[in-house]
């Protein structure tokens, strides 16, 4: 059975019981991962803040759910949410999003294209059509492009912070570091002045108590700060956003 919120010429449907994400953590994809390439790729990225695996259709969607894991600092996000149904031109259409990121108030859909497949008169056309429908139920819309994902050194420092997820950093030792990070420094001073590792260190970006320049390759020069620092670019917060979470919180 599902769920469907009707707006007008268009309605939102989810899977199972879910409504219109009052609560996005009780969404689930709508359907099973499918393959988009011919050589069949899918994957899945391990998420410890929502202690599952997030499915991947493409090398694409791999690498943005990795960015999303690292950088986001979401409330919330899933996979495939909920399929948009509408009308245009007499045809009724369906579409379904790559993801659905949820910050505070803002509730942005995500469609993840090669560059090539976003640039298309016909693609454009149809993006224009979604992005009005979802506006309707107070979703933004955005084509995240391969080339967006895929820029460097951005990518690369993911996959590096990434690889500290399941490092555990104890209360006390968590409270050491960010009290000798009470300014930017040097990671490697940092390390030095906390008595703590680099994989320790970086495991408190992963959860936002720390910052990085995300778009510096990451080194033991490396500046790294309690505050946002260096180009804030999405899925990245905007370090107004940051300010505003810290308020509510």
């Amino acid at each position: 059975m599902t769920a469907a919120i009707e707006h007008h010429c268009s309605r939102l449907i989810f899977a199972g019981q879910s409504t219109a994400s009052q609560d996005v953590n009780q969404l689930r994809r709508v359907r099973e991962p499918v393959s988009r390439s011919k050589a069949g790729i899918q994957g899945k990225v391990a998420d410890v803040f929502s202690g599952r695996s997030r499915h991947a259709e493409s090398q694409n969607e791999i690498k943005a759910w990795q960015i999303l894991t690292a950088t986001a600092r979401a409330d919330s996000w899933q996979e495939q949410p909920f399929t948009l149904e509408y009308h245009d031109g007499g045809a009724k259409h369906r579409y379904t999003p790559d993801a659905l990121v949820v910050r505070g108030s803002d509730r942005v859909v995500v469609e993840v294209k090669e560059d090539k497949d976003a640039g298309t008169p016909e693609a454009r056309a149809r993006f224009s059509i979604i992005s009005e429908r979802l506006a309707g139920h107070g979703y933004q819309f955005r084509v995240w492009k391969s080339s967006e994902i895929r820029a460097e050194p951005r990518l690369a420092n993911v996959g590096l912070i990434l690889r500290y997820r399941c490092v555990a950093v104890s209360p006390n030792e968590k409270f050491v570091i960010l009290r000798a990070a009470a300014y930017e420094t040097e990671l490697g001073s940092l390390c030095e002045s906390a008595g703590a590792p680099v994989q320790n260190v970086l495991r408190l970006v992963l959860d936002g108590s720390l910052h990085i320049d995300w778009w510096t390759a990451i080194r033991l020069s490396s500046m790294i700060s309690v505050s946002p620092i260096g180009r804030q670019e999405w899925p990245a917060p905007s370090a107004a956003a940051i300010k505003l979470s810290e308020e509510v919180r």
